[in-house]
């Protein structure tokens, strides 16, 4: 049984809410909460195993509420957000803060909320700290990597504000980031990202030219591909239409990897399912250079596990040491 707890000060959402989750027999609503201070104090007490968040109520915000329940009791969290630039902005803050997932009320149905439950239930809080055995002697290099592909999904805001400004601006490489999200939450993102990054992060222009010290972020709704070096493309979802996910990391680790070969560096991160799998396939043919990230750091382990599985990965690495990695393996001298 999954316990869940509503937080929202609109009885119209509450009611809609309960609605959707209680067509699922495993699925028991706990508690209700009308603004944030009731939502800390109902999560202290209930326990629940997943809470779903409004983002703006009297009292105390859903931002606010996050972080103090990550803080003193973390629970897995659904943010129920607004499209809005506005809405946008404020939901990459709380999943920052930790909250795990998000849904725009517009699309908001029992089908997508009980498939965001049920994933949330299965997230981890693990530290972004490493335990010893998460550490691994770097294996020695001695190539070029000029372009590094980025496949990413749930926990992934959160994972990319944590080692991104690790990042320096001297690598000799331009990253390319696929992170599942819909249109104006991308351009959100990357505004934090520079924000907080000694590198430039900007939401990826078609044809833009790729240049070092620079991570570029595909925008929602669309899939980011490499037709030839050191130029973006930006394609519509609707003409791939068999990649589900949007960006798609499958397309833009095999268009990388065919363009740049062995001077590619593919790394996959946290997030459901197995977006990236068949795009690494493609690269570890061209002889691209595959990181995964380990279990204990990954917010939803689907993504890398694929790639694990399968024995694709050349290292398995901690989301705290994936931002020096990738300086040792697109600096300047490139023996690590």
């Amino acid at each position: 049984m999954i316990k869940v707890l509503i937080v929202d000060d609109s009885s119209f959402m509450r009611v809609n809410i309960r609605r959707y989750l209680e067509i699922d027999p495993n699925i028991k609503v706990v508690g209700i909460a009308r603004n944030g201070i009731d939502a800390i104090e109902k999560t202290i007490a209930l326990k629940p195993d997943v809470i779903t968040m409004d983002m703006n109520m009297p009292k105390m915000s859903g931002i606010t509420a996050v972080e103090h329940i990550m803080e003193k009791c973390p629970t897995p969290i659904i943010m129920i957000s607004s499209l809005t630039r506005h809405g946008a902005k404020e939901t990459i803050e709380a999943l920052n803060k930790g909250a795990i997932d998000y849904i725009d009320k517009n699309e908001l149905s029992s089908h997508l909320l009980l498939e965001k439950i049920y994933l949330a239930k299965n997230a981890t809080f693990k530290s972004f700290q490493p335990k010893t055995e998460d550490h691994q002697v770097p294996k020695s290099i001695e190539k070029s990597f000029s372009i590094v592909g980025i496949g990413i999904s749930t926990g992934g805001p959160r994972a990319l504000s944590y080692f991104m400004p690790r990042v320096s601006p001297d690598i000799n490489a331009g990253i390319l980031i696929a992170q599942h999200m819909p249109p104006t939450f991308t351009q959100s993102l990357a505004q934090r990202l520079d924000m907080e990054c000694k590198i430039r992060v900007k939401e990826a222009e078609d044809q833009e030219p790729i240049q070092p010290g620079y991570a570029y972020i595909c925008p929602g709704g669309m899939h980011m591909i490499v037709k030839q070096k050191g130029i973006i493309s930006l394609l519509p979802k609707k003409k791939f239409p068999k990649h589900h996910f949007v960006p798609s990391a499958d397309l833009l680790m095999a268009s990388i990897s065919e363009v740049y070969g062995a001077n590619a560096l593919c790394i996959i991160m946290t997030g459901m399912g197995s977006d990236g799998l068949e795009g690494v396939k493609i690269a570890k043919k061209n002889k691209s250079y595959i990181i995964a990230q380990s279990q204990n750091s990954s917010t939803i382990y689907g993504m890398p596990k694929a790639i694990i599985s399968n024995n694709l990965q050349d290292e398995i690495l901690h989301l705290n040491d994936i931002g020096n990695r990738i300086n040792q393996l697109c600096g300047k001298d490139m023996t690590v």
